[in-house]
């Protein structure tokens, strides 16, 4: 009944949405008086999960809605929506959107505010040196997917030799792109390759410059290379760090920012005895009365 209810509470909004934004491209699917636009679908679908395979995404997305529509209007007829527990559910969700709303526009007000540079984040990592401690080994190392074993086997071979790795991956990984961008990054071991648990195994055993076993998993075949290893307990780099100490200032200058913004709308309305807030001894009494009650 509860995943029933979460349905319902997403479509109630999702049609509210899609009465106010209505647009004329083409419709991939209509239940009742609802439609499901094609702008629509792809402004709901993550862009990672359309650069795989559009035509999927969108039959996959269409299917899920459709579902949820049927539902949706389902309840309507039945009256799910007029629930006075319902309705205050609904009602929460709506002054939260509103208050995640009024955020959002608080930081829009300050943006260039909001803005980190790389000297900030330079100085912070200085500053705070002996905070950013490895917690754990780290590891850089190639992986390369093909999809017969006989590309693995040549790829090792030419692994083997010393041919250029960009070479390699666009001769025989199914993803080079992906494959030679992931192969530039330093990964905690306990993420390593951390989707294929056998290869995660070979990386924490075999030593530098050492290649694994060819594995076959998910249709095709793997091989990790470890090239560079750091130790728990080491300095990372600060260019590992400069985009996540850029990001955290980032988030911190928005958190004053929001906190100095809502500081001063309660003094405000403090100011104008719009506030009533029973002290501690006022809710010992009613907690009290309550229970006797």
């Amino acid at each position: 009944m509860k995943r029933f209810y979460a349905i319902i509470l997403c479509g109630l909004f999702f049609t509210a949405c899609e009465a106010i934004q209505q647009d004329d491209s083409p419709v991939l699917a209509s239940v009742g008086g609802s439609s499901l636009t094609l702008n629509e679908a792809f402004d709901m679908i993550p862009n990672a999960v359309l650069a795989q395979d559009t035509v999927s995404a969108l039959s996959a997305f269409t299917k899920q809605w459709i579902d949820s529509q049927v539902a949706i209007q389902h309840a309507e007829r039945i009256g799910i929506h007029n629930n006075p527990d319902m309705k205050k559910r609904i009602e929460r969700i709506r002054k939260q959107l509103l208050e995640d709303a009024l955020n959002e526009y608080i930081l829009s007000l300050n943006i260039d505010d909001i803005e980190v540079t790389r000297e900030e984040a330079q100085n912070y990592y200085q500053a705070h040196k002996d905070k950013f401690i490895l917690e754990e080994r780290y590891v850089r190392f190639r992986h390369i997917t093909t999809g017969t074993r006989t590309e693995a086997d040549n790829a090792n071979r030419d692994l083997a030799r010393g041919v250029n790795w960009e070479e390699i991956l666009n001769t025989y990984s199914v993803d080079p792109d992906r494959q030679l961008r992931e192969s530039n990054q330093f990964w905690p071991i306990s993420m390593a390759a951390e989707n294929i648990s056998m290869l995660n195994r070979y990386l924490r055993v075999i030593g530098l410059s050492e290649r694994s076993p060819i594995h076959f998993s998910g249709g095709h075949y793997h091989l990790v290379q470890l090239m560079e290893e750091r130790p728990e307990g080491d300095h990372p780099d600060l260019e590992w760090l400069i985009p996540q100490i850029e990001e955290w200032l980032r988030l911190e200058k928005a958190r004053r920012i929001t906190n100095s913004y809502m500081r001063n709308l309660y003094l405000e309305a403090d100011a104008n005895n719009e506030i009533q807030q029973a002290n501690v001894s006022e809710i010992e009494k009613l907690l009290q009365d309550s229970r006797s009650q």
